[in-house]
C-alpha cells in the first residue's frame, strides 16, 4: 500500500476514513497523495495572479 513517512514501515488504509494509512509500528497516520484534478491551468495562473496582485499595489 504505502510506506510510512516516519518509520518507513508497511502502511495499511483505515477501514473508517477512505485515503488515510495507518502505521502499525509506529501508530502514524497520512493522507494518500491524490493527483490533483486540475488540468494544469493552475501552476499558471497562480503565479499570474500573484503578479496582478503586486502590480495592483504599485498603482495606488
Amino acid at each position: 500500500m504505502g510506506q510510512c513517512p516516519q518509520c518507513s514501515g508497511q502502511g495499511t488504509p483505515d477501514p473508517e476514513r477512505s485515503g488515510v494509512l495507518w502505521c502499525l509500528a509506529c501508530w502514524h497516520a497520512w493522507t494518500q497523495s491524490r493527483e490533483p484534478h486540475c488540468p494544469g491551468r493552475l501552476p499558471v495562473l497562480s503565479p499570474a495572479l500573484r503578479t496582478l496582485t503586486e502590480h495592483r499595489g504599485l498603482a495606488r
